[in-house]
C-alpha cells in the first residue's frame, strides 16, 4: 500500500455522528442517550483507521437544539457516553465538535446562521488549525451531502455513506457504512485528488 504524501501535517478522518458512527434506533432521531446503537464492526473499523496513523474527529450538526427537541446538555451527554464507549475499546477521538445552530429553528440564541454548520467549514477549519492537519492526506466521511460539500470545500477526500441509493453526490467514493469507508481509506491511502476549494455560501 502506498503512503500518503502531503505537506507534512497530520492526517485525519473527520466523521459525521448520526448514521455514521451512531445509528438511530428505529426511525428516531438521536436526541438523548438511549436513542442509538453502535453496530458490530464499527469499533474495529475505527481502530483500523487509527492504527494506520489517522487522527479521528467527530464533526456533527445538531440543529435540533435550535428546534427545541433537545438541549445542549443532551448533546454533551450523548458525546460523553459515546466517547467513553470507544475509549474503553481503544478508539480515541482527538476532539468532538458540534454545531447547535439552525436558522430555521425557534429557540434563541441558536436560531441563527452559523459558519460551523455543515456544509459550512467552521468546525473543519478549527480542527485543521488546532491540530496541524494536512487536508491532502485526510478524509471526511458522512451520510449527508452536507458532509461531502464541507469536505470538498476544505480540500479533503470524501466518502458518502449510502445506507441505500445515492444519486448526484460530489463524493470521491460511496460506501455502505463506516466499515466500507475504513476499507476504502486503508486501500486508497493517497493524497486528495483535489485542491482546496474556497468556501462558498451554503
Amino acid at each position: 500500500m502506498r503512503s500518503k504524501k502531503g505537506a507534512g501535517g497530520a492526517k485525519c478522518v473527520l466523521l459525521d455522528r448520526d448514521k455514521t458512527v451512531l445509528m438511530p434506533i428505529g426511525d428516531r432521531y438521536i436526541h438523548r442517550v438511549g436513542d442509538y446503537r453502535i453496530p458490530r464492526g464499527y469499533t474495529e473499523s475505527l481502530l483500523d483507521i487509527q492504527n494506520a496513523g489517522y487522527l479521528l474527529f467527530i464533526v456533527t450538526n445538531q440543529g435540533r437544539v435550535a428546534k427545541g427537541f433537545m438541549s445542549e446538555n443532551d448533546v454533551k451527554e450523548v458525546h460523553a457516553e459515546m466517547d467513553a464507549f470507544f475509549r474503553k475499546r481503544g478508539v480515541r477521538f482527538s476532539s468532538i465538535h458540534y454545531c447547535p445552530h439552525n436558522p430555521d429553528g425557534t429557540v434563541a440564541p441558536y436560531n441563527v446562521p452559523c459558519p460551523c454548520r455543515k456544509p459550512g467549514t467552521g468546525m473543519i477549519e478549527k480542527i485543521v488549525r488546532e491540530h496541524g492537519i494536512d487536508p491532502k492526506t485526510s478524509w471526511m466521511a458522512g451520510d449527508s451531502e452536507k458532509d461531502v460539500i464541507a469536505g470538498v470545500r476544505s480540500g479533503f477526500s470524501t466518502i458518502r455513506l449510502s445506507h441505500g441509493t445515492v444519486v448526484g453526490t460530489r463524493a470521491d467514493f460511496i460506501e455502505k457504512d463506516i466499515r466500507g469507508a475504513a476499507r476504502r481509506i486503508l486501500e486508497t491511502d493517497l493524497p486528495s485528488p483535489r485542491g482546496f476549494e474556497p468556501l462558498l455560501p451554503p
